[in-house]
């Protein structure tokens, strides 16, 4: 029986046409979803406008459960017959597990993998339900089957990511890397450890598989040998001479891989592992001495860490991982279902596009002129899934878990460095020059222009808080958290605070005070630097910061230690009022701090207009109620009498803070930066991995 599409949109008192339209509906706007994570999916982490992010939410959660629930309900509800349900219902199958760039949309969604293979198992069974149903009437039963089994392969792939990175794998994975780290130092003495070549850093690449470390009774320690031909190390390659290595090509490429062995060692702090090589000096001077060598490397230290967190990345929010370091037997799998999806898709294509012709007894949607609808559905469905399939393939093979792969292949001599292998490194070399692994976006947030502003109206909060909460506690409704702005990462903000690590002699960080003994100015200013918490300093300097920037005449603010102070200021303040728990403090204890702030600006500021409004009631505050606002007026007040030369105040300024972002970064809470590597990431992330490779663990 075909039916009009007309009736359809009418109505036409037949349910089975509205249940029909409607399954048909669904699949569209699954696919789109699917597409849209395609899309968006490993570009989360350089940042998306509000809009785009919630539709990608939105996406996600449509592919993940409940339209597919929605629509293999209306399925088996059905009254009517379709041949083409159980091959609709087996796409979506696919496309539920099929982005390879978007396994998970938090931390949280890793911790669920048993439930997601509950979920996949109970639709699985009600597609074969679907199956059976149609198994004596159409010939469509035999090109689901095969598909089944890509989808099983989708499936697999997407739980053993989930699983790879919760919390309790990350502890078993991470476990063989933190025994070899606790006796490296002693298997890499080959004399003074020397970071430029890499001699005596035999940090792995590759080869920290439980199955190659021996067990040494009766210790029962695991040991590795390093002089084995499937274990690749820091000094294996900057010792290899092989032409890919050499140049400035080759050092990019080695790059990529001491990004990758940092990342696996980065993984300790997330799975619960002690940094065994902390204390040592080799540890120190990898970035002191190796990374930091000369002062223009500050530039090259970032990117190594930016493709470092980019692995990071990937194993908690994508396919990549476990694609990679699941071994050859996950990635010939993954070959050869991509090519059959290929290969039978095509052919699905072509039989539904050109032969297929309903039966008579059957349900269909068929336009005025004659078009079958359910046929145009069919094969939109097919070419966004074999568009994905190929693409994601081409995706894997120019990411950077491929170029490890290669370079480690040809560091052991299983590659030659052939026009394919040319090929392939300049196209990862393009991608990172087109596509940077991270915004580069600094977070700006001023107290004294946003205290008075909210992110809704104090009704539409009120209403959410007393009748909503659970909505309240996803968005952020608080007072004087509006106001914030992204900003491109300053070239001095970036050279200030990196460099600022070269000044560094025994990895003791400090909270200023070095800066103000450095500019001769510790005895007018250190009781600033001497608050009670970290949130104290940074709120009392924001604020003075702030006032010293009305102060100042425009003329003079073009200044680079201008830019540093200023934008490191704001910055500061936005980690307090936005991510607490990315500095070192504690985080329930900075959002009551800054909250009593603003009820202390509201009250006392209410009445100011303009800035230069605040500016004279702060100032006239001096010798009031100690708060933290009169603190940073007594500050500023202290910053303007240094020198008439405005120059040396935001010089005094610029080292303090570059010193201060450096003093916070090391927070003892990992998982709240991957949440933010997932919202673009943050300049802080970058330096708290920076400095745990240096051995700054925390800065007590």
């Amino acid at each position: 029986m075909s039916l009009n599409a007309k009736e359809f949109l009418l109505g036409k008192e037949n349910p089975d046409v509205m249940k029909l339209g409607y399954i048909e509906i669904s699949l569209l706007v699954m696919a789109l979803a699917a597409v849209v994570l395609f899309v968006t999916g490993s570009s989360r982490r350089r940042g998306w406008c509000g809009a785009i992010a919630f539709v990608q939410w939105l996406s996600y959660i449509l592919v993940s459960n409940e339209l597919f629930t929605f629509t293999i309900g209306q399925m088996q509800g059905a009254t009517f017959q379709n041949e083409l349900l159980p091959l609709w219902g087996a796409f979506m199958l696919i496309v539920f597990g099929q982005v390879h760039s978007f396994s998970a949309y938090s931390p949280e969604d890793n911790e669920q993998w048993k439930k997601y293979s509950w979920i996949i198992s109970l639709q699985s069974f009600f597609v074969a339900g679907m199956v059976s149903l149609y198994s004596e009437t159409t010939k469509q039963r035999y090109w689901v089957i095969p598909i089944l089994g890509c989808m099983g392969i989708e499936a697999e792939e997407k739980i053993a990511a989930l699983k790879m990175a919760a919390r309790s794998s990350l502890a078993e994975n991470t476990k063989p890397i933190s025994a070899f780290m606790s006796s490296e130092h002693r298997i890499s003495i080959v004399g003074e450890p020397d970071p430029i070549q890499m001699n005596g850093y035999n940090y792995l690449v590759t080869g920290d598989r439980v199955e190659m470390f021996e067990v040494m009774r009766p210790q029962y320690q695991m040991q590795l040998n390093v002089a084995r031909d499937e274990v690749v190390t820091l000094q294996k390659l900057w010792q290899c001479q092989g032409r890919l290595l050499t140049g400035e090509t080759g050092q990019q490429l080695k790059d990529i891989c001491f990004s990758f062995a940092l990342f696996k060692l980065l993984l300790r702090r997330f799975g619960g592992q002690p940094f065994s090589e902390s204390s040592l000096d080799k540890t120190w001077q990898l970035v002191r001495n190796g990374l930091l060598e000369k002062e223009g490397d500050y530039e090259r230290a970032l990117r190594v860490i930016e493709v470092e967190l980019s692995f990071l990345f990937d194993l908690f929010y994508t396919k990549y991982a476990v694609i990679f370091k699941g071994g050859q037997g996950f990635r010939g799998r993954k070959i050869l279902s991509t090519l059959f999806l290929v290969g039978f898709g095509v052919f699905i294509a072509r039989e539904f596009l050109i032969n297929y012709k309903p039966k008579t007894h059957e349900l269909n949607l068929i336009t005025t002129h004659g078009v079958n609808v359910d046929t145009r559905v069919t094969g939109i469905i097919i070419v966004g899934i074999l568009f994905m399939a190929i693409a994601e393939c081409l995706c894997l093979i120019v990411s950077n878990w491929a170029m490890v792969l290669f370079i480690c292949n040809y560091v052991r001599g299983i590659y030659d460095c052939n026009y394919l292998m040319l090929l392939l490194t300049k196209m990862v070399l393009l991608r990172h020059r087109c596509f940077k692994p991270w915004g580069r976006k600094l977070g700006q947030y001023s107290l004294l222009k946003s205290f008075h502003r909210d992110p809704l109206k104090y009704e539409f909060r009120s209403f959410l808080s007393e009748f909503w909460p659970s909505l309240s506690d996803l968005v952020d409704v608080r007072q004087g958290r509006a106001g914030n702005t992204k900003i491109e990462l300053p070239e001095e903000v970036k050279k200030a605070v990196i460099l600022n690590l070269r000044t560094i002699n025994d990895r003791n960080l400090s909270n200023g005070e070095k800066s103000l003994r450095q500019n001769d100015v510790r005895d007018e200013l250190l009781w600033a630097c001497s608050l009670e918490t970290p949130t104290h300093v940074i709120l009392v300097w924001h604020i003075a910061t702030s006032l010293c920037k009305i102060a100042t005449t425009p003329n003079s603010l073009r200044n680079g230690n201008f830019v540093v102070a200023t934008r490191l200021s704001d910055y500061c303040a936005y980690l307090v009022a936005f991510a607490p728990r990315l500095i070192s403090d504690n985080a329930t204890d900075s959002e009551f701090i800054f909250d009593e702030v603003l009820k202390d600006c509201r009250g006392s500021l209410k009445e100011c207009k303009s800035d230069r409004d605040k500016y004279e009631k702060i100032m006239s505050m001096l010798g009031g109620q100690e708060t933290i606002i009169h603190e940073g007026a007594r500050l500023a007040n202290d910053l303007q009498r240094l020198q008439n030369e405005s120059d040396f105040m935001w010089k005094v300024l610029a080292d303090f803070w570059a010193e201060l972002m450096l003093f916070v970064a090391p927070s003892g809470d990992p998982r709240a930066h991957v949440e933010h590597l997932a919202e673009g990431g943050e300049f802080v992330t970058h330096l708290w991995a920076l400095l745990s490779h240096a051995g700054v663990l925390n800065n007590g």
